[in-house]
């Protein structure tokens, strides 16, 4: 969306005055022109319009696909109006007033967000090519020393201080939005693969090390059961497993695993009732059975007994809960709804 936004900007530029009434003058500065003039370019700089969006499409997703697109839409803008803060000021000191165009300081800033989140990755810079982002950050910064000393184009002002901001904020929003926990976190998950491939105690103690700086990873926690399953340590596989539970997205699987493992007991009854109502078919034959399987002294048991009933349509569960509990409020219930006469 915004390659095709610069892109249509700059088609229809010439065929009107949206150049001179919407890029930034630092002799009459407004946050509407700090905004605008990041969309534009000039048409006969095609130098200068093709290299952002080049830069844009090679480093844009990155920083979407870590960030979402809001946090990215942050980026790219106060990047961009940060830049053009900080052409403001240097102009202004220095009594310069040529309007400033360009997405350039946008640009600059994600560069400078991936500088600290990506540094390590290679990107698409052509359909064939790829790059390290660190390599991306250099030519950047090489370009920005040609601009100085090469104008391209009359019409409007490209400021190289203005990259620089974009490339400060850039840097600055990237610890804002905790990039580097995310540098962490990955090269935890590199760290739990390569371990995994010598033995499960060694794939252990990596998923061990990462979930004590991210206790909320849940793969993590499943590399940890996995091992764990391999060296038969039944206990801690227990431990983590009542953990996953506490994530919606992984109750059902860590539910199923418990009942594989025959350990779904060493919940508490009423936790095992209250889940049966939160999961799927399988997960909640699982837990009711679970707790049918109980000491008939256990409170949630006639409850189980009849919940378990109405799932399955298996009858004799009716007339086990007629027998064991005669009088409680379960066989009532039962009653009520023509399953017992």
């Amino acid at each position: 969306m915004l390659v095709a936004a610069n892109l249509a900007v700059a088609f229809f530029a010439p065929y009107s005055n949206v150049t001179a009434q919407f890029a930034f003058d630092p002799s009459s500065p407004s946050l509407l022109t700090a905004f605008t003039c990041l969309f534009l370019h000039d048409p006969e700089n095609i130098l200068h319009l093709l290299g952002n969006l080049v830069f844009l499409a090679s480093v844009g997703p990155l920083v979407e696909t870590s960030l979402g697109p809001a946090k990215f839409a942050a980026v790219y803008l106060l990047g961009g109006i940060a830049g053009v803060g900080a052409h403001w000021i240097v102009a202004t000191s220095s009594g310069v007033s040529t309007p400033l165009i360009g997405a350039s300081s946008s640009i600059a800033a994600c560069v400078g967000y991936c500088c600290v989140r990506y540094v390590r990755h290679r990107v698409p810079l052509a359909p064939t090519i790829r790059v390290p982002v660190a390599a991306i950050a250099l030519v950047w910064v090489l370009l920005q020393a040609v601009g100085a000393f090469v104008k391209f184009g009359e019409a409007g002002g490209t400021s190289y201080v203005a990259h620089i901001g974009g490339v400060v904020a850039g840097l600055a929003l990237a610890f804002v939005f905790r990039a580097q926990k995310d540098v962490s976190r990955e090269r935890g998950r590199e760290e739990m693969s390569a371990m995994a491939e010598r033995s499960p105690a060694a794939a252990l103690k990596a998923a061990e090390r990462h979930l004590s700086a991210h206790p909320d990873d849940v793969g993590a926690a499943w590399q940890a059961v996995e091992s764990l399953q391999a060296m038969g340590d039944t206990h801690r596989q227990v431990g983590l497993l009542k953990g996953l539970i506490s994530h919606s997205s992984e109750r059902e699987r860590a539910i199923e695993r418990l009942a594989r493992i025959g350990a779904l007991a060493q919940l508490p009854s009423t936790e095992r009732m209250r889940l049966a109502h939160q999961v799927g078919h399988d997960a909640k034959i699982a837990l009711l059975k679970s707790v049918v399987q109980s000491d008939k002294a256990d409170t949630e048991r006639p409850y189980a007994l009849l919940a378990l009933a109405e799932e399955t349509g298996d009858e004799t569960l009716l007339i086990e809960l007629q027998s064991d509990y005669q009088f409680h409020a379960a066989t009532e219930l039962a009653k009520a709804k023509g399953l017992i006469q």
